[in-house]
């Protein structure tokens, strides 16, 4: 079996440079290296978009690691994610500087279930691998030279392992794990922030040994929490993940200079989230509802959390009513297949809640 192998191509395709528009073709925001205490200009939009690459990145590591264990229909839902839902979200920055390299990278992720399809771990392995190369190309061609930067690196990581915290609390209900896809898809996003960090991890200890130890300790807790894509019997208290998630992002905001992506146009992130809410309510069928799930999924971890932070200072009553409405409620109903017109009524709910809210942000 060569899951090994396939993971050091991955984590050789993360520190790859020289792909897609590269060079010196640095888009303007873009900075050199981070340090100690210092924000630089790099742009939420950026590490967005970095962080929805190395989920793909994370989907297809859970798909290996499944594949590996045998459990082949988990591969295939873990494989099929990046090129289902992923890739339309990241393809909009992507057409316009780089239109070939959507090409390269939907054949990439579509080989992937192929080869999962096909049964051979070796092909699985290639595909994987051949995958993470084309991300990186994607990467290099919106973000260009700001790529190279640790606070660039530092702020995808801080966003990656806050994502994984966030599925890591849709698994959970009480003291067991019951949404296993979930709990893939956080080991699968702390192994890649793990590998992501190895890159800047040199930085971070010359600028604090203390703090560099700190990460790898609350890395350690991540990973003891999901060690494997086969769910606990007893898993990690949910608060234990989120401090840990959220001590690795302070840590490299201070050693770095990382910017979680939060600093979003609130306007600009209403509008996206309407416009998933309004594709919900009229695509949404009861009999098939894992694609709508996933547009709910979108509004709340791709859009919401941007702009989270602010409302909860700005309208804290107005936060706790659309918080579980948008981050759990309205997916939970989905997939247990509610009647449409309930749907439509809650997407009505968490609409105007979020006009209040931001509303109350931008006040």
């Amino acid at each position: 079996m060569r899951i090994g192998a396939v993971l050091a191509a991955i984590t050789a395709a993360a520190t790859f440079s020289a792909v897609g528009c590269g060079g010196d073709d640095e888009p303007s925001g873009g900075t050199a290296e981070g340090t100690a205490g210092a924000r630089t200009d790099v742009t939420g939009e950026q590490v967005t978009f970095g962080s929805l690459v190395a989920q793909i990145r994370g989907h297809h590591r859970a798909a290996l690691e499944r594949h590996g264990a045998g459990d082949r229909a988990a591969a295939r839902k873990h494989a099929n994610h990046p090129a289902k839902e992923v890739l339309d979200s990241i393809r909009p920055e992507l057409e316009e500087p780089s239109p070939e390299t959507v090409d390269s990278l939907t054949s990439a992720l579509d080989a992937v279930p192929a080869a999962i399809r096909n049964g051979s771990t070796s092909e699985v392995s290639d595909a994987v691998a051949a995958a993470a190369v084309q991300t990186r190309a994607a990467e290099r061609a919106v973000v260009g030279g700001t790529a190279d930067s640790d606070a660039y690196k530092g702020s995808v990581i801080a966003d990656l392992t806050a994502v994984a915290a966030h599925e890591y609390e849709e698994a959970l209900s009480g003291n067991r794990i019951v949404r296993e896809d979930e709990f893939q898809d956080g080991y699968g996003f702390i192994q890649e922030a793990q590998d992501l960090y190895r890159a800047i991890e040199p930085k971070v200890k010359s600028e604090s040994a203390q703090e560099a130890a700190e990460i790898t300790e609350a890395f350690g807790q991540l990973e003891a929490a999901m060690p494997s894509g086969d769910a606990p019997s007893d898993p990690a208290a949910l608060k234990q993940v989120e401090e840990a998630a959220q001590l690795v992002g302070a840590e490299l905001e201070e050693t770095v200079g990382a910017t979680p992506a939060t600093e979003s146009d609130p306007q600009a992130v209403q509008a996206e989230i309407e416009r998933l809410l309004d594709e919900i309510a009229s695509t949404y069928d009861p009999a098939d509802p894992d694609a709508t799930a996933e547009l709910a999924a979108e509004a709340y971890l791709q859009n919401y959390e941007t702009i989270e932070a602010g409302v909860i200072d700005a309208a804290p009553d107005v936060n706790s009513a659309l918080e579980p409405l948008l981050g759990a409620e309205l997916r939970k109903r989905i997939r247990e297949g509610a009647p449409k017109e309930e749907i439509e009524a809650m997407v009505r709910r968490a609409k105007a809640l979020l006009a209040e809210g931001v509303k109350a942000l931008e006040g």
